[in-house]
């Protein structure tokens, strides 16, 4: 059902204001302002009641003398993401699909790079309740059972065969040796095929001697061609291939819709080929979109993956033609190479074969390692949050710690991008090479990035391997960058000292600005890499900061104590009298989106603040 905007437009929370059915008007209420005051609570008849899958056209005004387009977030997210709502271009948004809980929304329309939203709405979607049957799965039933719970099936493949649309499927506590296909659908009328763990029990389904085949690839859990599907709360472990078979926990394949991977535990999923037979893969959890038509609308959200084999694949990757997407509050930790993966050009190389239109938020990434990953022969990093070939992803809130990269934007292709990335709002600490990193790894082997925009991230002691020479730096730029903006970053170095650097020979392509740099103990020992020269902080003529500003064309940047709440505790929060505070540049609330690495209000005082926390007296972290 599809439905025009007609009535109420109103402001970040706040009372609305009434207007004539057909009538719309332009807030141009300082998005500044707006965060300063305390929302209202919002009473039911405030919000726009809207069905699960119901589509309503909203519209903004855009004044005459304004100019650039019009940017669609949900929640602060540009076009959204499918927990929250998709928006497209042209202002059309679709509710969530069939949700276990209450979703509170606002959609906002912004000026690109203004800091004032053209109009707000809040939107509300009621709980779903699945219309269909419950059915069981123990280790003690029979699949000749009923699946009743006084008479469950024994296993689970049996009763994903005999799931119909709206369905939930219970499976009680026990070990299960098997791997399970799912190959049929849900669907929008009459709900999600659930396939969950009993509630307060424990499931566990278990690869023990199931990767016997010497090539090809299979999840313990794989969704093929399928729609509207929940997998819910399963430990799934111990899938282990010797050959080049690629074990995976849970695979999403082909085309599809409205899928959903919650709260599941993925462990010892291990490629242990070596070199000398063959190539090495294993992913815990990979969505790949192999069809023309694209696997649209995946939640991957609160899965723990850990003391995963990868060789050289990831521990969580969505790649190839997969649209509207999100990877929120997951942990990924303690494995042998890349953490959390959005991919392009693997499959056909077009334009279609690209991870697009994602959300990675609000995850912890850490501990991982690509040292003694017998797969790799060459070097690689093992990087906590990479987008290798992706486009138009939000990075944001996400905690990415001693990995051995932190945050990495590039495209393996050579003549490929990965292209329209926002990173805002992350903390990114200890890792061994660079903590954000932009563009390709080699001016004829690989590709670059363009269009991302890196912003209010504190990066905090990273570069630390144990190598000669300057090795890498807090931001690294690469090969093959066009239109990238680095502002309002707090860099604060480790031993090295460098808070930027950049190997390749070109000059342009990155503005920088509005920087907050400081290397313990007093800043003196902060320098920057540039093309083919060292600058520093210490005095020195001719190759001091200023000389580091004339060559980069950084402006508004400063060296500084961000004088941390508590660094040695890990609060990276900026102090009282911190000079991070207010003193960030006004950018475009599309870009700064709406809340903190807290989820605090991203403005609060006269200006925005430099990092990824909003300073707000007596309010919390909750980092």
């Amino acid at each position: 059902m599809t439905h025009e905007h007609c009535g109420k437009i109103g402001a970040l929370r706040r009372p609305r204001l009434e207007t004539a059915c057909g009538t719309r008007i332009a807030l141009l209420i300082s998005f500044m302002s707006l965060l300063q005051v305390a929302p209202v609570v919002a009473t039911p008849s405030d919000c726009l009641h809207l069905d699960p899958n119901e589509t309503y056209q909203f519209h903004a005004t855009v004044p005459d003398a304004a100019s650039g387009e019009v940017v669609w977030m949900v929640d602060g997210v540009p076009g959204g993401a499918p927990e929250i709502g998709m928006i497209n271009a042209q202002g059309l948004y679709t509710a969530p699909a069939n949700m276990e809980k209450v979703v509170t929304v606002d959609v906002t329309a912004a000026l690109n790079g203004e800091a004032a939203p053209l109009s707000t709405r809040e939107v509300c979607t009621a709980i779903y309740k699945p219309p269909g049957r419950i059915l069981h799965v123990a280790i003690d039933g029979l699949d000749g059972n009923d699946g009743s719970a006084s008479s469950p099936w024994r296993t689970i493949q049996h009763a994903v065969d005999q799931a119909r649309p709206g369905d939930t499927i219970l499976v009680h506590s026990g070990i299960y040796n098997e791997a399970v296909l799912i190959a049929r659908s849900g669907s929008a009328e009459k709900g999600y095929i659930t396939l969950a763990e009993a509630p307060g029990e424990q499931a566990v389904i278990d690869g023990d001697d199931l990767a016997r085949q010497p090539y090809g690839m299979h999840g313990l859990i794989t969704l093929s061609d399928a729609s509207y599907v929940r997998v819910k709360g399963f430990e799934v472990q111990n899938y282990k291939s010797e050959s080049e078979f690629i074990p995976m926990g849970i695979l999403v394949r082909g085309s599809g819709e409205r899928i959903e991977i919650r709260d599941n535990v993925i462990h010892q999923i291990e490629a242990n080929n070596l070199p000398s037979r063959g190539d090495a893969n294993a992913l815990g959890i990979a969505v790949y979109g192999q069809e023309t038509t694209p696997i649209r609308n995946v939640i991957i959200d609160g899965n723990e993956l850990f003391n995963l084999r990868t060789g050289t694949s990831e521990a969580l990757t969505v790649g190839g033609n997969v649209e509207g997407w999100q990877i929120t509050n997951n942990s990924v930790h303690d494995s042998n190479f890349i953490g959390i993966d959005a991919t392009g050009y693997y499959i056909d190389g077009t334009e279609q074969d690209r991870a697009r239109q994602g959300w990675i938020a609000d995850n912890t990434v850490y501990n991982l390692s690509s040292a003694d990953n017998q797969a790799l022969t060459f070097v690689a990093a093992a990087i906590g949050i990479y987008v290798d070939g992706g486009s138009d992803i939000t990075i944001e809130r996400n905690t990415v710690d001693a990995n051995d990269g932190g945050i990495w934007l590039l495209s393996e292709h050579p003549g490929k991008s990965t292209s329209n990335v926002i990173v805002r709002n992350n903390l990114v600490r200890f890792n061994r090479d660079a903590g954000i990193l932009v563009g390709g790894y080699d001016e004829s082997q690989s590709g670059g990035a363009e269009y991302c925009t890196i912003v209010n991230n504190t990066l905090f002691e990273n570069n630390s391997r144990d190598a000669p020479g300057i090795h890498a730096g807090e931001f690294q730029i690469g090969h093959h960058t066009k239109d990238i903006s680095f502002k309002n970053n707090i860099l604060h170095a480790g031993p090295k000292g460098y808070v930027i650097t950049k190997f390749s020979p070109e000059n342009a392509g990155v503005e920088i600005g509005h920087n907050l740099y400081f290397a313990s103990p007093d800043g003196q020992h902060a320098r920057w890499f540039w093309i083919d020269r060292n600058f520093y902080n210490d005095g020195r003529s001719g190759g001091d900061f200023e000389a580091f500003e004339a060559a980069s064309g950084d402006e508004g940047s400063g060296v500084e104590d961000p004088s941390f709440l508590e660094p040695r505790t890990r609060d990276l929060r900026p102090g009282l009298n911190s000079s991070a505070i207010d003193s960030g540049s006004h950018l475009g609330i599309a870009d700064i989106g709406l809340w903190d690495k807290a989820r605090n209000p991203r403005i609060y005082g006269s200006s925005i603040d430099r990092g990824a926390y909003e300073m707000i007296e007596g309010v919390g972290s909750g980092r």
